[in-house]
């Protein structure tokens, strides 16, 4: 999902989400329930209890009939490939809602081959979702939900929230804290306030409210880029913009993934005139001295934010240290091909254009 035009959709999934009225509500930090798939369709059956720690799952709920899940087969199989070698387990689970077949399903993984590269089972029983989807008050599909290498449930929604990534791989590296997720559900309330004073065109609330809600959560993607691109790009108050920033890397700079956040949400800013080289390198460069060059993900920002302001020796220095320390192959590959563009950069630098 590109935050950018759709941030105040992005930072409200699960505000409205419905509670279920049975008692049986599945929470954040809670044993995730065993998978009880009547039919594997495509890859080897999953036990959960199999995975505990050594692997991560993301559990999703989809349909053949359903636009939106066939729109997010590209993106969960980008992720499965993204992350396979650190452990992630993805797992489409369809059911037999609105006349779904164990057919129908088959008919369809089969046409679209290894575009769908991930496990596939129908719940033919709807015990898999009853587990899951009926325990969390959630109405529709897609779906998603993240089980750690503890077996704890640490995430659910739209498998398109932009925050997904940034979770799982925290989560696959050991980093993702639960109780953080616990806390940021309690922060529901605010981002509902955030999106009635956007819509009021209420700006220094807006701003009042985000910056709340970083003070509590330093490390939460979607309050920054509500700053970043909600705020700065209804009021072009690049003053504004510049004093919570600031205040943000006073007050966390020594956390490296809040500073990662920030950076790559000031590095995104598509306009000129509103982007922020200065402070995206500050911030960068707090995260990196932060994490003392352990983190590939870390250092590949900073990376960029030099690059950004010309130092194009100095990024190809520290992309080299990126994939050093880089966690497997899909990983080492992807910061390998940014070091090849900066070497790329670097070359045409000598020739007389």
């Amino acid at each position: 999902m590109n935050m950018r035009g759709g941030w105040v959709m992005a930072i409200l999934v699960g505000a409205f989400m419905a509670r279920p009225t049975n008692g049986q509500q599945l929470n954040l930090g809670d044993p995730a329930p065993e998978l009880a798939i009547s039919d594997w369709i495509k890859g080897e059956p999953v036990e959960l209890a199999k995975g505990k720690n050594k692997s991560v799952f993301l559990i999703e709920f989809w349909a053949t009939w359903c636009g939106p899940c066939v729109e997010q087969i590209p993106h969960v199989t980008e992720m499965q490939s993204k992350y396979r070698d650190l452990g992630l387990v993805v797992i489409a689970v369809a059911g037999p809602g609105r006349g779904e077949t164990v057919k129908a399903v088959k008919r369809f993984v089969s046409s679209r081959g290894e575009s769908m590269g991930y496990t596939i089972g129908f719940d033919g029983n709807n015990e898999t979702y009853s587990r899951y989807m009926m325990r969390v008050g959630a109405a529709g599909i897609p779906y998603g939900f993240l089980v750690d290498k503890n077996g704890q449930l640490i995430w659910h929604g739209h498998p398109g929230d932009p925050t997904l990534d940034v979770i799982v791989d925290q989560a696959l590296r050991g980093k993702y804290d639960v109780s953080l997720a616990v806390a940021r559900e309690q922060l529901a309330p605010l981002f509902v306030q955030l999106n009635r004073f956007a819509n009021a065109q209420d700006w220094p609330k807006f701003k009042d409210t985000a910056r709340e809600i970083l003070a509590k959560d330093p490390m939460n993607r979607s309050a920054m880029e509500a700053v970043v691109y909600g705020y700065l790009g209804a009021t072009n108050d690049t003053a504004g913009l510049r004093q919570i920033v600031e205040q943000h890397i006073a007050a966390h700079g020594k956390n490296a993934d809040a500073m990662n956040e920030l950076a790559i949400s000031l590095l995104e800013i598509t306009t000129l005139e509103r982007r922020q080289p200065d402070l995206a390198l500050k911030a960068a460069a707090a995260g990196y001295a932060a994490c003392k060059g352990g983190d590939c993900t870390m250092i590949d920002t900073y990376a960029r934010a030099v690059f950004e302001i010309g130092l194009v020796e100095r990024a190809i220095e520290l992309q080299a240290e990126a994939v050093a320390v880089a966690a497997g192959d899909e990983e080492r590959e992807s910061m390998s091909r940014v070091l090849d563009y900066y070497k790329a950069c670097k070359s045409l630098q000598s020739q007389k254009l």
